[in-house]
């Protein structure tokens, strides 16, 4: 599991949490939601990307 560096880093994903809260109103599903949906965006753009990457490093190694 992470752990954090140090006590600022603590306080830096509390005050992330409460303001993901009050976002969402005070929904803590629906704050789930959003950070589920946020996180499946991000998982997809790095497959995207990492993809990228594999064709580019392909394309040298033919020659």
């Amino acid at each position: 599991m992470f752990e954090p560096a140090c006590r600022n880093d603590l306080d830096r994903y509390e005050r992330a949490v409460d303001s993901a809260i009050a976002v969402c109103g005070g929904d803590l599903r629906g704050t789930l939601r959003a950070l589920i949906i946020a996180n499946e965006f991000l998982e997809d753009e790095l497959r995207r990307q990492s993809g990228r990457g594999e064709v580019a490093r392909d394309r040298r190694n033919v020659a």
